[in-house]
């Protein structure tokens, strides 16, 4: 007959509901950060006509 595991600590919620609210306190500070950054401006999609027709242009 096998060894029975070792019964584990049930994990609380409330240190899930912690660990989660403290990664997204995080998350909203570095998205913040990056949008306020001087090179956190939105990129230009690549596949846009207008970018297209100015290359012909040019």
């Amino acid at each position: 007959m096998a060894k029975r595991p070792t019964p584990k600590k049930k994990r609380a919620k409330r240190a899930t509901r912690l660990q989660h609210s403290a990664y997204v306190t995080d998350e909203v500070k570095r998205l913040r950060d990056r949008q306020n950054s001087p090179y956190g401006v939105t990129a230009e999609p690549k596949k846009k006509a207008s970018k297209a027709i100015r290359k012909i242009k040019a």
